[in-house]
């Protein structure tokens, strides 16, 4: 049984010495309170913290980043890998890796919004060098490092900055120990009846655009993958269960309503092979909306040797959260963590002066304009993604750019249906397109809310706007991250009714200047 299964009871005893307060038996919910409870701290931040430089922007938990001293010797991996190939992967897994990524990366849009950069041909695109970002080096080094200890759980925070390619950082130790575990112990393994990981992720959305990461390798390494979601069949499940499933990719709700069916005598049975876990967009799964469901399952999952939770930001409340039930946890991070990707450029309208007179709305206005005319991402349609503070605002700010500014624009929030969402989302997930006509420049909008920030992968949207600005730093972080993926050019453009509010005075310099966020 997993190292924090047999400790838990320990945990929650020292937590409640802690708080005074006596948890849930064997609950969770407890710890997302206390999370969010302030630290206690000496007032000034240590001389050469993180914290020292860190700009706190807006309410709710800070961004908390680690410590010097817990990423000892990762700068020194940064500078010296540069390939693939001096990094611990089997040939077929890199192989595997670098073929998806160079059929799916964003490196083959060629709307490139930058004047100087040279247009690359079928061929050049074709023949693109595919070499890791730092934190997959940082991911596949320690994780496959980790030494191989049965009975012990090791846990990671990978915490890496939006489009920095955390996906494939989790994919290629995962894919890796799978094909190792088979290469040991035989690839008639892979028939038995079982589940030998899981990816948990918040949105159906995420969880379509994972799957289909995972499928790309079918073919070149065999991999099993079901995607477990709303609109899949039961007994098409157990098709593949009973034939073996390597990488289940679903929702921690979906994944819980197996146990509503009778073939399944209860999730513990059904989860005890699983020995690689991955929790993706771990600050919403594991915050009091999801922490029950998440957690509850991590129990059943007995045979459990490599959890890793995946983040763009590492709020206060997480590191406590993951601290206090998996002390041991071992973090995966880069220097650029909670900045601004350098490739985008922010740009900062004040609504308040005139010619706005305080109308955010004539100021999208005039924004979506100015896109739609300033000759970039010559030959292709434009996509600009608006996101808006709460639901009710997506769908009455899209009939106002409608019927008064006749701009083609669609919005989508979660009171959208499944199918709903992915027909809206679909032309801003896919590569541009051509424009038939390169002489009629054409504009497409989507107006939605954080649903829409997290890990999705806008492929080649080259600006996104702020319509509101959000009342957390994390979620001004994966906004502004929908662009500027992959070191690719991008600009956000952020809509205050006044510059000099208190909320926001300093924040457009502390962006430019590239500073981190607290």
């Amino acid at each position: 049984m997993p190292r924090f299964i047999e400790t838990l009871p320990h945990t929650l005893k020292r937590a409640q010495h802690v708080s005074g307060r006596r948890p849930f038996s064997y609950s969770v919910a407890w710890f997302a309170s206390y999370a969010r409870s302030p630290a206690k701290s000496s007032g000034k931040p240590k001389m050469g913290s993180s914290e020292e430089k860190a700009y706190k922007f807006g309410n709710g938990p800070a961004l908390k980043s680690f410590d010097k001293e817990d990423l000892r010797g990762l700068s020194g991996l940064y500078e010296r890998v540069h390939e693939f190939y001096e990094l611990k992967l089997l040939p077929e897994v890199r192989s595997a890796m670098i073929e998806e990524l160079k059929e799916n990366t964003v490196l083959k849009s060629q709307n490139y919004m930058s004047p100087n950069r040279k247009k690359l041909s079928e061929s050049e695109l074709n023949g693109l060098v595919i070499r890791p970002t730092n934190i997959q080096k940082a991911a596949i080094k320690i994780i496959n490092g980790t030494p191989k200890t049965p009975k012990l759980l090791n846990s990671y925070i990978l915490a890496g900055e939006t489009g920095s390619g955390k996906t494939w950082a989790y994919l290629a130790p995962l894919l890796h120990r799978l094909r190792e575990f088979y290469l040991a112990e035989g690839f008639e393994q892979s028939n038995k009846p079982g589940i030998r990981s899981v990816i948990l992720l918040p949105t159906h959305e995420l969880v379509d655009q994972v799957f289909k990461t995972v499928e790309h390798t079918s073919t070149s390494l065999g991999t099993k993958a079901v995607l477990w979601d709303l609109d899949s069949n039961f007994k098409n499940f157990m098709d593949s269960y009973r034939q073996g499933i390597d990488v289940l990719v679903t929702t921690p709700g979906k994944l819980a309503s197996l146990a509503k069916y009778s073939d399944i005598q209860n999730l513990r049975q059904l989860l005890k092979n699983v020995s690689f876990c991955v929790v993706d967009e771990a600050d919403t799964l594991m915050d009091e909306s999801f922490i029950e469901d998440t957690y509850d399952l991590l129990k059943k999952m007995n045979g459990l040797r490599h959890l890793v939770f995946v983040t763009a930001t590492i709020s206060s409340s997480l590191r406590k959260v993951v601290k206090s039930l998996f002390p041991d946890f071992v973090p995966i991070t880069t220097p650029s963590l909670h900045k601004i990707p350098k490739a985008i450029e922010i740009r900062v309208i004040d609504a308040k002066p005139k010619p706005y007179n305080g109308s955010r709305l004539k100021a999208l206005a005039q924004v979506l304009y100015a896109i739609h005319c300033d000759g970039t991402e010559p030959g292709y349609e434009k996509r600009v993604v608006v996101f808006v503070n709460e639901k009710k605002q997506a769908p009455i700010l899209a009939q106002q750019l409608r019927e008064r500014y006749k701009h083609d624009v669609e919005s989508m929030t979660a009171d959208d249906t499944p199918e709903d969402r992915r027909r809206i989302l679909e032309p801003f997930i896919s590569p541009p397109q051509p424009l038939k006509d390169p002489s009629k420049p054409t504009l497409k909008v989507l107006v939605c809310t954080d649903l829409m920030s997290r890990g999705i992968n806008f492929r080649g949207v080259r600006n996104v706007v702020l319509y509101n600005i959000p009342n957390m730093t994390s979620d001004l972080v994966h906004r502004m991250g929908r662009t500027g993926r992959m070191n690719q050019s991008g600009r956000a453009f952020l809509i205050l009714e006044d510059k000099s509010a208190p909320n926001t005075k300093g924040l457009a310099k502390v962006l430019r200047n590239n500073r981190r966020l607290a």
